[in-house]
């Protein structure tokens, strides 16, 4: 299957992000990369995924990390 694409410009990464919408992966410029689970797990919607929280994004490129849980703040 084919991805279909779709590239946003991610204010709070500073950067590009690409969604696939037929896999729901979601993969950032600088090379890290989200599931569709970790997705679900810290936003409610696949769009706000552009605007992911930019210390969970720095915590999970550092350790190549996978998000297994996300706590309110």
């Amino acid at each position: 299957m084919k991805g279909k694409w779709i590239y946003i410009q991610s204010q709070s990464l500073n950067q590009r992000v690409a969604f696939d919408e037929n896999t729901g992966w979601l993969f950032c410029e600088d090379g890290t990369k989200y599931s569709p689970k970790e997705i679900k797990k810290i936003t409610q919607d696949w769009k706000e995924a552009k605007e992911l929280p930019l210390q969970v994004h720095i915590i999970k490129k550092a350790f190549s990390g996978t998000i297994v849980t996300a706590g309110k703040q």
